[in-house]
């Protein structure tokens, strides 16, 4: 019998460390990491909302809050393909991380409204975290300065993704310009 106990120790103490090992692995891939993130802020006559535009993780998971009357919004959750994931990696990889910063903007200016755009992106380069104010431009804003290029781009590619997934029209200013 102490022979027998013996065998079943020796088993397990080589067992074990690869038990271990694979119960590491497993908690690292569980938790994805979040790609691109733009949380809105609406501040209108009194009025202060805020909701979830956009949250890309790595694992190609989607998540945004749709409006809903009286209720303030829903979230939904969506996905999208490794191929769309990567596409928006390589374009936060390729823009200089630090000319975003801070509180950027205005861009736009309406009388009635503001809204302040809240992201959080993960380049090569680290994360960085930023926001842009009144970056939608529209027919009833005045045009107040022209957005820089690296802004432009992130806050696009924020707003092509929330209309992928929610069903939504680009904003006019993320639409492609004719020549």
């Amino acid at each position: 019998m102490p022979g027998y106990l013996s065998y079943v120790l020796s088993i397990l103490l080589c067992v074990n460390p690869f038990l271990a090992i694979a119960s590491d692995v497993q908690s690292q891939t569980s938790s994805p990491l979040v790609v691109l993130e733009a949380i809105s802020t609406i501040h209108a006559n009194g009025y202060q909302g805020q909701f979830l535009l956009v949250r890309l993780t790595d694992d190609g998971k989607v998540e945004w809050d749709k409006p809903v009357v009286q209720r303030g919004s829903q979230r939904q959750n969506g996905s999208v393909g490794a191929e769309r994931v990567s596409e928006i990696k390589r374009t936060l990889d390729a823009i200089h991380g630090s000319s975003l910063h801070g509180s950027m903007g205005p861009y736009g200016i309406n009388e009635d409204a503001s809204e302040e755009l809240q992201i959080k992106m993960t380049a090569k380069k680290g994360e960085v975290t930023f926001s842009v104010i009144n970056p939608w431009a529209s027919s009833e804003s005045t045009h107040h300065k022209r957005m820089p290029r690296d802004v432009r781009v992130v806050v696009c590619e924020v707003d092509r993704l929330h209309a992928q997934v929610a069903d939504v029209p680009v904003q006019e200013v993320c639409k492609p310009t004719r020549p």
